[in-house]
């Protein structure tokens, strides 16, 4: 005979409760103290550890901020004693002194700092300056032959200058990566004692008994609560010798003055230094025995309750589960390989799971589908993946896209905050918040969908039910300005948006969606939250416009220069070119877009943000656009670029003179010949590092310095070129380069031409050649 639920419940439970009973107030006993125990212990170590992260983040950061300031080029000039005269000496100490008090001025933890200089002997502080420091008294030359690039010196009395205190120094070679025999200096740091004991004590309650002390690895003691006992070596005392032979953390009882005590011990990792603390065990375990009484009174009660609890829920819940599964046996076989008693409350709980997965696993579904699907149908359209629209109307109609059957018009959108760059968090939220007001929009005038493209762009796609292709390109652009106005009254947000031009077919879609992103190209030049249509721009379909727009470079290149005459030239030659080529007026205006986006794209690249050379060009377009004839177009943009010219020129002027780059310079010139010459070269060269040589180089010449070294190269191989009896390898070698496949390569992208095609223009030049010029 099957037994019901309700009295397997009663079985099981109620000799489970009798157990309890029997070994509650054992187990209550035996789960308080370990534990307890354990967990003090545990405590303890836990805030030993606090002290050592804390001291370990702390000295780590000093190391940081002594490695950048030590990255000052001042610090050479002093380690080398490299001056001109004592004028530039004193000046050059009064920098690094102000530097130092700076640094001393931020750092509060730091009490003074020294620079000392191996080559002259001078030592310098925040406070003071000294030399003819006997070698006995100079405790900074006695770490120049220290093994390893730095190292934390115990507590040690130190002068600064004006007082004399008990501090922990981080000693620092100079230059930073250099071994013994190879430095010029030494760098210290010093924290005091006191401030490193308050660091320590911080982490404990005020009201904490017993000790905290710091020794290192041979038992001198760095910090102590009891200052008579800085400098002294403890590792006589006899648990000290157990605490310096051990590894890791730990604790250990001992008996000091006849009162038990606990001894807390932790290794640093970082320094090597052993963080000790000592408490009476009568202040550690006092809440052990006020936890244990209540404990075993909070079982005794949990006992009681449960059997209640118990018998209640068995009246109230088991009966009717024994009628529920009553029923469903006869319904419901979940699996009948796995045996279960179709009374048993197994059954039941299996029955119970797979009904809720199964309806969890269809909502979820559905629910994911939607968003998915729609997005994977519109990416299908945009990329020509799917063109027929009877296949796609059933999908259109689960994820609740409305699309007529023709007429479409694609837009590309970005989307962004007025004061910046946005995360790619709020670039999804904004994108989505977009997305729900463009697709609001276009279905109160006709139809439309709208999707995330990623990296804050969307795609809107219109649906048109009747009316010509010119005519829903005007509705269309009606609708994105009224949805830009909307997007920045109420989300703040700021939007620009290119359209491309109508197609009557799904399959044409494609192109309309290439088109969009073309025009969304000319952000730069119509300005953001603004709708920019592909109408908009003529395309430059004439071959040419094709040689006409190569002139661009060079105009580009004197822009570079911040060459004003040559601009002006250059580009009077180049509109001259295009009337007596006959272009319309559009490819003209064409050319003189394109000539802007090109310059304001050198002048980012430069440093000069849009935000300062876009400052007056509002209304550049609409100017262009409604000039009379060609001469007015090109006063409108040589206006612009003088305009960004003469920005260069005043950027550059700012920068002043670099005597350090300077002699970097003349020493490219005379070594760029060489194979081996490079950033590393140069830092060993000048005592420089390679990153700060990198940083300084391209503030100063604008460009990177491979770019600068491969121009130079490049130039003298134009000059070998012209002589028609050196071999093309040959060149490649005098310049520089070991393969010469590399050479050609770098030439024919630098310059447009292989170096024969380069040879065979530059003699046809030459004086007696005849020459044609097209």
């Amino acid at each position: 005979m099957k037994s019901s639920i309700s009295g397997k419940v009663m079985i099981i439970y109620g000799s489970t409760f009798l157990l309890i009973i029997v070994l509650t107030f054992w187990l209550s006993y035996r789960g308080t103290v370990g534990p307890l125990e354990a967990d003090l212990t545990n405590t303890n170590l836990a805030l030993l550890k606090q002290v050592d992260q804390k001291i370990e983040v702390a000295f780590r950061q000093t190391e940081k901020d002594l490695l950048a300031l030590m990255e000052e080029l001042e610090f050479v000039y002093f380690m080398l004693d490299s001056y001109n005269d004592d004028a530039q000496k004193y000046s050059n100490y009064y920098v690094i002194t102000t530097k130092l008090k700076n640094f001393i001025n931020a750092n509060p933890t730091f009490s003074s700092i020294f620079v000392y200089s191996a080559v002259n002997g001078d030592i310098l502080t925040e406070k003071a300056y000294m030399n003819d420091i006997s070698s006995v008294d100079n405790w900074l030359a006695d770490n120049m032959d220290m093994p390893g690039y730095f190292k934390w010196m115990t507590t040690h009395p130190v002068w600064d200058g004006t007082t004399t205190q008990n501090v922990v120094t981080l000693v620092r070679s100079y230059p930073t990566l250099s071994s013994p025999g190879y430095r010029n200096g030494i760098v210290a740091v010093n924290i005091n004692e006191v401030v490193l004991y308050d660091m320590i004590k911080s982490v404990y309650e005020e009201s904490s008994a017993g000790h905290l002390f710091i020794f290192d690895a041979d038992g001198k003691v760095v910090s102590h609560d009891d200052k008579t006992l800085l400098y002294q070596n403890l590792k006589q005392l006899p648990y000290m010798k157990n605490v310096l032979a051990a590894e890791g953390s730990g604790s250990l009882s001992v008996k000091l003055n006849g009162e038990p005590q606990t001894v807390f011990y932790r290794t640093s990792a970082y320094t090597g230094w052993k963080m000790v603390s000592i408490m009476p065990e009568s202040q550690i375990y006092e809440p052990l025995q006020i936890t244990r009484n209540l404990l075993f009174i909070l079982a005794g009660v949990m006992i009681v309750l449960a059997l209640i609890v118990l018998f209640y829920v068995n009246r109230l819940t088991f009966k009717p589960l024994d009628r529920l599964v009553s029923k469903l046996s006869g319904t419901y076989q979940p699996d009948k390989k796995r045996g279960f008693d179709t009374a048993g409350f197994t059954y039941l709980e299996t029955v119970f799971e797979q009904m809720m997965e199964d309806r969890e696993h269809l909502e979820k579904h559905v629910r994911d589908s939607k968003s998915v699907l729609k997005w994977r149908l519109i990416m299908d359209m945009l990329t020509g993946y799917r063109t027929d629209y009877q296949a796609l109307r059933h999908h259109f109609e689960f994820t609740g896209i409305k699309l007529y059957s023709e007429r479409y018009l694609v837009c590309t959108a970005e989307i962004g905050k007025p004061e910046g760059c946005l995360s790619p968090r709020d670039e999804t939220l904004y994108t989505y918040v977009f997305c729900n007001v463009a697709e609001e929009m276009m279905g109160k005038e006709d139809a439309g969908v709208a999707i995330d493209l990623g990296g804050g762009r969307a795609a809107l796609v219109f649906s048109f039910a009747e009316g010509e292709a010119e005519q829903n390109q005007l509705r269309a652009l009606a609708i994105l300005e009224w949805i830009l106005e909307v997007i920045k009254k109420q989300f703040g947000l700021v939007a620009t948006v290119g359209v491309g031009r109508g197609v009557k077919e799904l399959g044409d879609i494609q192109s309309s969606y290439g088109e969009s992103r073309k025009a969304l190209r000319y952000k730069m030049l119509f300005g953001s939250h603004s709708v920019i249509s592909i109408e908009d721009l003529q395309p430059p379909d004439s071959q040419d416009y094709y040689r006409l727009n190569r002139k661009a470079t060079r105009i580009m290149e004197a822009l570079k220069q911040t060459e004003t005459d040559k601009i002006k030239e250059d580009v009077h030659q180049a509109f001259e070119k295009a009337v007596e080529l006959g272009l319309p007026p559009d490819l003209i205006r064409q050319f003189s877009f394109d000539l802007i986006v090109k310059a304001l794209q050198v002048a980012d690249a430069i440093g000069i943000g849009p935000e300062e050379s876009m400052g007056n060009l509002d209304s550049i377009y609409e100017k262009i656009e409604h000039s009379e004839d060609w001469k007015q177009a090109e006063s409108l943009v040589l206006a612009v670029l003088e305009e960004l010219a003469a920005k260069l020129t005043s950027k550059r002027s700012l920068r002043g003179k670099n005597d350090t780059i300077e002699r970097m310079l003349t020493y490219i010139q005379a070594h760029y010949h060489e194979n081996d010459l490079s950033l590393d070269r140069l830092a060993e060269q000048f005592h420089l590092s390679p990153t700060y040589i990198s940083k300084q180089f391209k503030e100063y010449t604008e460009r990177n310095f491979i770019d600068y070294l491969i121009e130079i190269r490049i130039d003298a191989s134009k000059a070998l070129l012209a002589n028609k009896d050196k071999k093309v390898n040959d060149i490649a070698e005098a310049i520089g380069y070991m393969n010469t496949r590399s050479f050609l390569r770098t030439f024919k992208k630098f310059t447009g031409m292989t170096p024969t095609e380069f040879r065979e223009q530059a003699i046809s030049k030459q004086p007696g050649q005849d020459t044609e010029r097209t």
